[in-house]
């Protein structure tokens, strides 16, 4: 009762026809049951369908012929194009589901390490769990570290772990991924204006945990700003760009404040930049902003976008605010074991005039737990927040 089939690219554009006779022979010849009859559910997993005129129509026809008994799974590397489609048709009958890039668990686990991961763990359990943390870090830290430095670079993508040399993860990450995607964007959504949208793309990937305005982006490469928001958007839905807005009660003044830019994945920005685990030493600039855009990564697939923000007032910032059930946790990113107590005022006046019981600094290796300014603050390592998820 389970069934696979790939449109593979050689098929080219074909008519819904072709995706009606595979149905049609499985059902009839390996499922036996061309009356759609179905006693128990059956599962067909049709790949890169985007390859099919009318798909959604084609599946419509089968799902309700067989009395929902058929549950489809359909993937494609043209996410856009299959999310449009789908909405066209199939309202009510389909559901998203976002397979983002490998977490840092699951690229451990592809490596074959022997090397066993920390637990799940919920940062609002941080005082009852930090002790496990400690112990973790004592006997783990060298080679998690070494991973950790691996699968930021280029570790998110199954592909790459048969790759020998990192020119070759990064070239197959900047040509098969970011590339494939720009070509699709630039088809799906009519884009006349290729060079300047790929320019657009590279400025936002290496601008990544900043501050963006798009009239500033305007300016310099002579866009206007309505086509900037048109590129965003197709950015946004092609899974390349996201975007944290500020703290604020007010949902509507929340969208006209600052916002920050980050993407859902950091092998993006190193790739562009040619960038091996060597690097990190010697661009500690460029690489705390890739490593607060992990933690970012992190924190948004554990808690959700929607609970995530960052405080800024007059200049000062705090780069993560973390709200679950009417608690909230303050983050800043130090990407450094060298950590002048005083850059942390910030964390701690917010804390103390809201009433944040848990502040947490991430650190490269450092590991602790400090009273700052009368306030309780927690220093983990990059790669054991990580393991959140």
């Amino acid at each position: 009762n389970i069934f696979y089939f790939l449109f593979d690219y050689s098929f080219q554009l074909q008519k819904p026809e072709f995706l009606d006779d595979v149905l049609f022979f499985y059902f009839k010849e390996i499922a036996d049951k061309p009356s759609l009859n179905f006693e128990n559910v059956v599962y067909v997993f049709l790949d890169e369908i985007q390859y099919i005129e009318n798909w959604q129509s084609i599946l419509k026809k089968y799902y309700d012929l067989s009395n929902k008994k058929i549950k489809f799974i359909v993937t494609g590397s043209q996410s856009i194009l299959l999310k449009r489609k789908s909405q066209e048709s199939l309202a009510g009958r389909i559901f998203d589901y976002y397979l983002p890039p490998l977490s840092f668990r699951e690229f451990v686990k592809i490596k074959e390490e022997k090397i066993k991961c920390l637990e799940e763990y919920d940062l609002f359990e941080l005082p009852q769990f930090f002790g496990k943390l400690d112990q973790f870090n004592i006997y783990n830290s060298k080679e998690i570290s070494k991973l950790s430095e691996e699968y930021i670079i280029s570790g998110q993508f199954p592909e790459t772990k048969n790759l020998n040399f990192p020119e070759q993860r990064n070239e197959y990450i900047s040509e098969s991924v970011i590339g494939k995607i720009q070509d699709d964007c630039i088809r799906i959504f009519n884009i006349e204006k290729r060079d300047e949208f790929k320019l657009f793309t590279r400025q936002l990937l290496e601008n990544i945990s900043s501050l963006f305005e798009l009239t500033n982006i305007s300016r310099e490469i002579s866009i206007s700003k309505k086509t900037l928001e048109n590129y965003l958007e197709y950015l946004k839905e092609s899974y390349v760009i996201e975007i944290l807005y500020r703290n604020h009660r007010s949902p509507i003044k929340k969208g006209r404040m600052s916002k920050k830019i980050y993407t859902p994945c950091v092998n993006f920005t190193c790739a562009l930049n040619h960038y091996s685990p060597k690097d990190i030493d010697k661009v500690p600039q460029a690489f705390g902003k890739i490593i607060e855009n992990i933690i970012y990564n992190t924190l948004n697939l554990k808690y959700g976008n929607d609970s995530i923000s960052f405080w800024r007032k007059n200049n000062k910032e705090i780069d993560f605010l973390v709200t679950k059930n009417a608690k909230q946790i303050a983050i800043e990113v130090k990407f450094s074991n060298n950590i002048n107590l005083k850059e942390l005022k910030t964390l701690t006046d917010y804390m103390k005039l809201k009433k944040v019981e848990c502040g947490i600094v991430i650190t490269k290796n450092e590991i602790g737990k400090k009273e700052v300014n009368n306030e309780t603050l927690y220093f983990i390592p990059y790669y054991l927040i990580l393991m959140l998820i």
